[in-house]
């Protein structure tokens, strides 16, 4: 929650993005430490006044709760909330057959799905390198940062999706599970009641936790 430091560093969405100077880096992860902010009631105290908050990893999915809620309030019972890379479903479609929503290929162009899950009243959430990134040195970086190097994760995967009933929890699920890779990743979401994961590695692989292909086609 603290790595916005780090994310400015990067400047992923400019136009002209660059790896930063690891000076840079080493300042900016001096002051990503989670354990110097202190909730008191409705308080949040900053032990170190350098911190930063980035909420980017639940802020989708908290904001797609509330619209769902907010939206069941007013008596709707079909709806599709899409908040790019967050997909929250209200029941089924109108025919009452399940909502299907894409699984997007990595790299590949907007709308080209790589599965396709039938879903009703469920999140979809995805976490992906392909989305906010950039080639340096034949390298590629992306968004999703390591607050332990500074550096964007390698853990082989391009993409991690979670189904699940809350979005906030996929939303950060998948950005966990991303950074655990495959293996911890696994067990994560294996430990958890009603929570599923696909994850598509470098080389475009699709693995499921358990459970998880019945949902898709």
């Amino acid at each position: 929650i603290t790595v916005a430091p780090l994310s400015d560093l990067w400047q992923f969405s400019s136009a002209n993005p660059a790896v930063p100077e690891e000076s840079a880096l080493h300042d900016a992860l001096m002051h990503v430490d989670a354990s110097q902010l202190k909730l008191d009631g409705n308080t949040l105290h900053y032990e170190d006044t350098d911190i930063q908050l980035d909420l980017g990893g639940i802020a989708k999915g908290y904001i797609a709760d509330r619209l769902k809620e907010y939206l069941i309030k007013q008596g709707v019972t079909s709806a599709l909330i899409d908040l790019g890379g967050n997909i929250l479903c209200i029941g089924a479609k109108a025919d009452v057959s399940p909502f299907r929503v894409g699984i997007r290929e990595p790299f590949a162009p907007q709308g080209t799905s790589i599965a396709v899950a039938a879903v009703s009243d469920l999140s979809v959430v995805t976490s992906g390198v392909y989305e906010r990134c950039f080639t340096e040195g034949d390298i590629l970086y992306h968004h999703l940062l390591d607050p332990k190097t500074g550096y964007p994760f390698r853990t082989g995967l391009n993409s991690v999706s979670i189904i699940s009933k809350a979005s906030v929890d996929g939303d950060a699920l998948s950005t966990v599970c991303f950074a655990l890779g495959i293996e911890k990743g696994m067990e994560l979401i294996n430990s958890m009641p009603d929570v599923y994961a696909v994850f598509v590695t470098e080389n475009n692989e699709l693995v499921y936790s358990e459970g998880a292909e019945t949902f898709f086609q």
